[in-house]
């Protein structure tokens, strides 16, 4: 998971301090990169549909929300210049795609092991490891 930290860091390092959000959609439980993200420097916002889990994620000090990608509050990802996502099935990949085109950002997706992402998503080879892009415009 590091992959991913250590691409946007690199990649994005420039948006730290000109009030863009980066957001991890689909946290789930596992607060990581998020964590590491905003002690980097980033301003950071996590996404689950599981309450609990945007609890837990605002207990551990995180800027949590609660929202469902099949019909997104689009409020919520104002100022968001990158979205994120570890491990999303290829089914929900579509409607993350959706956000971050109808919001104009870029996507990073690290896709699970062994399956196709959606054709849109281009892979990039980030130090021997296999993630997946959407660039807007």
């Amino acid at each position: 998971m590091d992959t991913i930290f250590k691409y946007i860091n690199e990649n994005y390092g420039h948006i730290k301090n000109k009030g863009l959000k980066v957001a991890e959609l689909g946290i789930g439980f596992y607060f990581d990169n998020a964590k590491k993200l905003k002690d980097s420097g980033f301003e950071v916002i996590v996404i689950d549909i599981n309450k609990n889990a945007v609890l837990d994620a605002k207990e551990t000090g995180l800027n949590a929300f609660y929202d469902d990608l099949f019909n997104p509050d689009l409020k919520i990802y104002k100022n968001v210049g990158l979205i994120y996502s570890f491990r999303p099935p290829r089914d929900l990949q579509p409607f993350i795609l959706e956000i971050a085109k109808k919001i104009n950002c870029n996507l990073i997706v690290k896709a699970l092991s062994g399956e196709e992402p959606i054709e849109e998503l281009k892979l990039v080879n980030y130090k021997g490891k296999p993630i997946y892009v959407w660039k807007r415009d």
